[in-house]
């Protein structure tokens, strides 16, 4: 397990460190430029194919994994710890790579390519929905053969698009996505589940050596790739958990990516009220508007320090999360009292960003005005 482990980690960073070294090769496909869409808060061209890393080293420490088995044991591995899963991450990851290279793969494409990715995991590796713990949503999943597919597809294409929603600030996905990893990782590691606790565990190592290069200063961004790859896999992941552990709740998992599920949510509300396509971008994320409001308030490490401040509050919510994994009222609760935190955070930000802003417009059209006045 550690050597699996160690390669992935390894195997991340190295392919990170040379993506970072080989820049001015590949920047002109693979940059993102400051200022190139509303989330954009970089100062410099930032190559965004991270995920490619998150994928060598995931994908190796499986492949290590799986070789490493003894032959008496290789009947008791799950049909996912194959050449399948692997499939099921790669079809969104290449869909989101292609879109950071080309910018010509569509938001609907790329949904599409989630879906396919889903599916594939349904069919070949038992990540099946099949259950809520609430009696009714129950009774009506049972009742309709085709639901638990379907289910699965939308919450693989959901929490996937709500990671790429949510990849706005340095280490701000990598830090959601280690907390949902070490979450699930001991979960399944309590219910001596090794091979799932493995597969998480090295999607961590994974993440862990990309990380590096993006917080605090990103050199790397996981772009569109990475965030497909991440959202895909955890999801999946969240699935074969509450699938092949009966007393672990649905709502210990939908706790662990309640963030980006609820930013998503409400992106796709404020969109909708305001008659724009829901798949349009725009600088109203809460992430966005807390990152604006601290950069006001402390200057250039603002972002940064946003990051920190939401990647934390998730390790509290899966921290409590963990504690009452069995217990779905209360979880249910727990998601329900971050929710009106998020809106009750978002009431309050949002004034106060567009205040600040208005602000320093004003003060800058003083200043010219003084300025002309002068000459």
């Amino acid at each position: 397990m550690i050597t699996a482990l160690l390669i992935a980690f390894l195997a991340s960073f190295a392919t990170a460190l040379l993506l970072v070294l080989t820049t001015r090769w590949h920047a002109r496909f693979s940059a993102d430029a400051p200022g190139s869409g509303p989330q954009k808060l970089h100062e410099r061209p930032t190559p965004r194919v991270g995920g490619i890393a998150i994928m060598v080293g995931f994908a190796l420490a499986v492949a290590v994994a799986r070789v490493q088995l003894p032959s008496d044991r290789i009947a008791d591995a799950p049909p996912w710890l194959t050449g399948w899963l692997i499939l099921a991450l790669f079809v969104p990851f290449a869909a989101g790579l292609l879109e950071d290279l080309t910018k010509k793969i569509g938001a609907k494409l790329r949904l599409l390519a989630t879906f396919i990715g889903a599916a594939i995991a349904y069919a070949f590796c038992d990540a099946a929905l099949t259950r809520f713990d609430v009696a009714p949503l129950d009774a009506l999943i049972a009742s309709v053969p085709l639901a638990p597919f379907v289910l699965t597809l939308f919450c693989v294409g959901a929490i996937a698009n709500a990671c790429n929603l949510a990849d706005g600030l340095n280490g701000l996905l990598a830090g959601l996505a280690l907390c949902a990893c070490a979450a699930m990782g001991w979960v399944a590691w309590q219910h001596h589940d090794v091979f799932l606790a493995l597969s998480l565990a090295s999607l961590a190592a994974a993440t862990s050596g990309f990380a590096i290069f993006n917080y605090p200063r990103a050199r790397l961004f996981s772009g569109d790739g990475g965030a497909y790859l991440l959202g895909a896999a955890i999801s999946i992941f969240a699935i074969l958990l509450v699938r092949r552990h009966a007393d672990v709740s649905p709502w210990f998992v939908f706790a662990l990516v309640l963030y980006p599920f609820t930013d998503t949510t409400a992106a796709i509300v404020r969109r909708l009220v305001r008659r724009r396509p829901i798949m349009e971008p725009d600088a109203e994320h809460l992430h966005t508007l807390l990152a604006k409001r601290m950069q006001q308030r402390v200057g250039c490490h603002g972002a940064n320090l946003a990051s920190a401040l939401i990647v934390l509050t998730a390790a509290g919510v899966a921290a409590i999360a963990f504690t009452f994994q069995r217990d779905t009222p209360a979880l249910i609760a727990l998601c329900s009292v971050v929710a009106l935190l998020y809106a009750l955070a978002y009431r309050l930000l949002r004034p106060a960003v567009a205040s600040a802003t208005d602000d320093a417009a004003l003060t800058d059209a003083s200043d010219a005005a003084n300025v002309a006045n002068a000459k």
